[in-house]
């Protein structure tokens, strides 16, 4: 869909291919974030106001991050897994934060979604779809939502436009990342109808002892060579462990560039980032992990996944150290041999 059709249309053609006559699915993707999250609530809103019934939000994996749980908490977003869905063949599907068939997303078995609305970059399976809206100049998926809601001109319920507004500061880290025009507008538009209590328990969370315990283990084996910082973990606490990692050491002082990675079940999960607007993480994680494994982003902030199912530990730390190699290639650091840990200096060996 072109980026530059008016909002009503958008609105307008999505509530045209749905049925008002079955439920609707909305699903995100696996182990959401605060975008999918927001995303999906607000949409649900929508699709309720305009008289769908049995309308849902859909998830597979896990929620773990202190934030994300508590935004669900204070939020009351109403959350299913998808393996518990009954009757699906039943239902019509939307993907919201995502795109189907790529390898982030968990639809029931021979169940082909009926639209998708996403900020990523486009796919081509996805044109196949009765209505897609992909928009990858948008810093996240709720501002696109938020569009579809101002069709109305009514004032969203606080509780939904603090969860966009959270989403968009989240995603653009306060549109200092990826932020476009249309993400502005967004954000200094509900900033106004947010419940700021709310929106203070999700930002600062209380904070697990194990979160504690799992923080000092990446202290103590975070990397660094140069402009990056890195760390690569044995099993992770939850899936979206890795983006909180990756976001984290982003924040040291000289580093433009960090990635993570660490398995989880039968999944070797990376994020990578950089402060570089021009870095493209998303071609460099591409070009990086095995043939086999899927990846997405955008320029600052990327992520990918790899199957492990079948691979032993010492075969597993080969393949990471292998992406860690390519990465400082990516980032012309050829014939690099030996890092350095961030805490104590000591070498950390990549042969």
């Amino acid at each position: 869909m072109s980026p530059w059709i008016p909002r009503v249309s958008a609105m307008e053609k999505l509530l045209k291919v749905l049925n008002k006559n079955k439920p609707v699915s909305i699903v995100v993707h696996n182990n959401p974030d605060p975008d999918a999250l927001a995303s999906a609530t607000a949409l649900r809103f929508i699709l309720k106001e305009e008289g769908y019934k049995g309308v849902r939000i859909f998830y597979d994996g896990l929620i773990g991050r202190a934030e994300n749980q508590a935004m669900i908490k204070h939020l009351k977003i109403p959350l299913s897994q998808t393996k518990k869905m009954t009757s699906p063949k039943k239902r019509q599907f939307i993907l919201v934060d995502c795109q189907p068939f790529t390898g982030n997303v968990t639809l029931p078995p021979d169940i082909k979604p009926i639209a998708s609305i996403d900020h990523h970059r486009e796919q081509r399976k996805t044109t196949q779809l009765p209505y897609f809206d992909i928009r990858p100049h948008y810093g996240s998926c709720s501002t696109i939502i938020y569009e579809y809601y101002s069709f109305f001109e009514n004032s969203l319920p606080r509780n939904i436009a603090t969860a966009l507004f959270y989403a968009i500061f989240s995603e653009t880290q306060g549109l200092g990342r990826e932020g476009s025009e249309a993400d502005k507008e967004a954000y200094f538009k509900l900033f106004p109808q947010i419940s700021f209590s709310q929106l203070s328990k999700i930002q600062f969370p209380a904070l697990s002892k194990d979160f504690i315990a799992n923080l000092f283990h990446v202290l103590l084996n975070t990397f660094y060579y140069k402009n990056l910082a890195g760390v690569i973990l044995d099993q992770l606490p939850y899936p979206d462990f890795v983006a909180e990692m990756a976001d984290f050491l982003l924040r040291i002082k000289n580093i433009s560039w960090s990635i993570c990675m660490g398995s989880y079940k039968s999944q070797l999960l990376i994020s990578v980032r950089t402060k570089n607007i021009h870095g493209n993480a998303s071609k460099i994680i591409k070009k990086i992990i095995p043939l086999y494994g899927t990846a997405g982003g955008h320029d600052m902030i990327a992520g990918a996944q790899v199957k492990i199912k079948d691979e032993d530990k010492k075969k597993v730390m080969s393949i990471k150290k292998n992406i860690l190699r390519k990465m400082l290639k990516e980032l012309k650091h050829s014939h690099v041999h030996n890092l350095f840990k961030l805490i104590t200096n000591e070498e950390f060996h990549l042969l």
